[in-house]
């Protein structure tokens, strides 16, 4: 698979995921008409790691941005995995938070980016946006190696 047919399979799970969520949230759930079942999250941990991802990469291609606008290209590559960990990290968060039975395959893709933009934060760890960012590239990289595995 091609990493742009990656990025728009990746796009479209997020967007089913809010499709469904905005749909129960509007139809209501009658919770005592159910028998009052109880369906707990299987992927908490991985759901609040991923959502942190998301939030400290946007933090982080802010500051990349930022960069960029100054014509300070030093952080290209910084930007790029950034966007790609925010992107992937935001489609996990759909699949986990609903207990979605294809959490566990894509945790191993988005635990590959979030290894490698890990990485590439360690090289500008003296900016406070890279630095949080790294830290929840890693918790959210170990979460996803234990779902995959």
């Amino acid at each position: 698979m091609e990493r742009r047919d990656f990025m728009t399979a990746i796009g479209a799970v997020a967007a089913l995921g809010a499709i469904g969520s905005a749909q129960a949230h509007e139809m209501g759930h009658d919770h005592a008409a159910h028998g009052g079942h109880n369906h707990p999250p299987k992927y908490k941990a991985l759901t609040e790691t991923s959502a942190q991802c998301v939030s400290t990469g946007n933090a982080c291609l802010r500051h990349c941005f930022g960069m960029l606008e100054m014509k300070d290209t030093s952080m290209v590559s910084c930007t790029v995995s950034v966007r790609d960990l925010i992107q992937a990290c935001t489609a996990l968060e759909a699949l986990a938070a609903v207990n979605s039975p294809h959490t566990a395959i894509l945790a191993k893709a988005v635990g590959e980016i979030c290894t490698a933009c890990g990485k590439e934060c360690d090289k500008f760890a003296d900016i406070a946006e890279c630095k949080a960012c790294g830290a929840s590239c890693r918790a959210c990289a170990e979460e996803c190696r234990k779902i995959a595995s």
